[in-house]
């Protein structure tokens, strides 16, 4: 054969070989995705060895994530670095500022959210609350003397104003006797009980005239009425009167209405006062514009600096309580290979067809030399 033919064929056999071997060996990488089987015979290097070392490869993937990737200390510096802090209070800031400024209404947030809460339903809450606590407040209380559960201050404003009434009382019970309607009421009591009297009655009025008893008694209850001696029989019975009350339990007052009355009333009364229809039609916009810009310049930037602070401090076992390793690892093994395949030599096609030629080449080179050997030694 003429040697330079020989020369030629035996590159160009060995430049397919080595590119086609080059070639399926890259192939074998993702190829065949499962493995084939003649009978039970399973033939060799079937799956290929990416599908075949899918769960080792997806568990070394875990671990190298975990140990050298996705770090806690490349976390926390990424959670103190400047830049980083600065642009999520940034995204914080326009966030909350946008939440402040919504114009939705109180009402209209619960029922997006499906929370079944109405105004009626806060009042009823407000109610049963303050029912409750009255009653655990007043347990402890029911048992006690009033007197004891009043400051020596209020107790001497009770006094002041208990001889204030007796001024008062006095004063009133004065004018009244003074006008005429009650100079008529005097001497109609006294025409009543003379008339009940009998002949006595009737010889007294008969002999002093139908006025006259009336003009000499009620002289003496004027001045009976405006005088000292009754506003000091005033204040004392009205002092006694507030000493006894003062010395009964905390359960005697309360029984006159009853417990339940008493609690019922209170809480119905203070769920009303509670504006709570207009709290409920406001807007997020109306209830936060006093405090909009304390709350997005100094409060928002506070909670991210605390919020990284936490999160640096507990990095370390929220990595352990999400199993990083294992999520990876779980992605990996669910990863269809054809896919994997699709992505690699979709990156690496220029690369791997220069493994080829290159395969092609030195297989080339190889023919030659083997050719120039079987000349030389032919």
């Amino acid at each position: 054969m003429n040697p330079i033919l020989l020369i030629l064929l035996m590159v160009g056999i060995g430049a397919m070989i080595g590119g086609v071997t080059n070639s399926l060996a890259i192939k074998m990488l993702f190829r065949p995705y499962r493995a084939l089987y003649i009978g039970k015979f399973r033939l060799p290097f079937t799956p290929g060895l990416i599908p075949k070392r899918q769960k080792e490869l997806a568990q070394q993937l875990g671990k190298m994530v975990v140990n050298h990737l996705l770090t806690p200390e490349g976390i926390r510096r990424k959670l103190a670095h400047p830049k980083f802090q600065e642009q999520v209070t940034k995204w914080a800031k326009d966030e909350v500022r946008h939440m402040l400024q919504s114009e939705r209404t109180i009402d209209h947030i619960l029922n997006e959210f499906q929370v079944d809460i109405t105004s009626q339903t806060v009042k009823k809450n407000i109610a049963e609350w303050v029912e409750k606590r009255y009653h655990k407040e007043m347990d402890q209380y029911r048992e006690k003397e009033i007197g004891k559960l009043l400051s020596p201050d209020f107790r001497l404003k009770i006094d002041r104003s208990i001889d204030t009434a007796a001024d008062h009382i006095q004063k009133s019970v004065e004018n009244y006797f003074r006008s005429s309607e009650g100079r008529e009421k005097v001497s109609a009591l006294i025409d009543n009980y003379l008339d009940n009297q009998g002949f006595f009655g009737n010889m007294i009025s008969s002999f002093m005239g139908p006025d006259g008893v009336t003009e000499r008694v009620y002289p003496v209850i004027l001045k009976y009425v405006s005088d000292r001696e009754m506003n000091d029989w005033l204040q004392t019975m009205l002092h006694s009167e507030k000493d006894k009350l003062l010395k009964q339990q905390v359960s005697w007052a309360e029984s006159y209405l009853g417990q339940d009355v008493i609690a019922r009333n209170l809480g119905e009364t203070v769920a009303n006062m509670v504006p709570v229809e207009k709290w409920m039609t406001r807007t997020v916009a109306e209830w936060t514009s006093p405090y909009e810009e304390k709350i997005v310049d100094q409060f928002v930037p506070m909670i991210v600096n605390k919020t990284s602070g936490l999160l640096s401090s507990k990095i370390e076992n929220m990595m352990a309580t999400m199993h990083l390793s294992e999520i990876v690892q779980e992605e990996v093994e669910a990863f269809q290979v054809e896919r994997l395949e699709e992505m690699v030599l979709g990156i690496s096609k220029r690369e791997f067809k220069m493994i080829t030629y290159l395969g092609a080449l030195l297989g080339g080179i190889i023919g030659l030399l083997q050719g120039i050997i079987v000349l030389f030694f032919g």
